[in-house]
């Protein structure tokens, strides 16, 4: 179960409010149980942020095992429209990691995805 950051206030989205271009395709990116996403805070200069998913290996295109950044700001969106949730953090001394989990909210919000032909 995904919560809030606790001490973390975050304002829902109006119904009808658009969603950044991108929303659903991070949406699905989220709800995918195979490629789970973490949000990064790295400690230092800066403290980065960063929305991070694990691609796992494709046969077919020969491709994945390594992680791949997922736009900050749709990111951000979304955690602030109550669609995606962050966990409790996993702290190391260089960085703090999150689990990022969708909303029943953000369920509903996905369209479905197409059917292929």
């Amino acid at each position: 179960m995904n919560l809030l950051l606790a001490g973390q206030a975050r304002h829902r989205a109006r119904p009808g409010s658009a969603l950044p271009a991108g929303a659903q395709d991070v949406l699905a990116v989220v709800a995918d149980p195979l490629r789970p996403v973490h949000l990064v805070v790295t400690s230092g200069r800066a403290g980065r942020r960063s929305f991070v998913s694990w691609q796992p290996w494709d046969a077919r295109t020969g491709t994945g095992n390594h992680y791949t950044a997922l736009p900050a700001a749709v990111c951000d969106a979304l955690l602030d429209a109550g669609l995606i949730t962050v966990g409790p953090a996993v702290q190391d001394p260089r960085r703090e990691v999150r689990v990022v989990g969708i909303t029943e909210a953000g369920r509903r919000t996905r369209r479905p995805a197409a059917y292929a032909a």
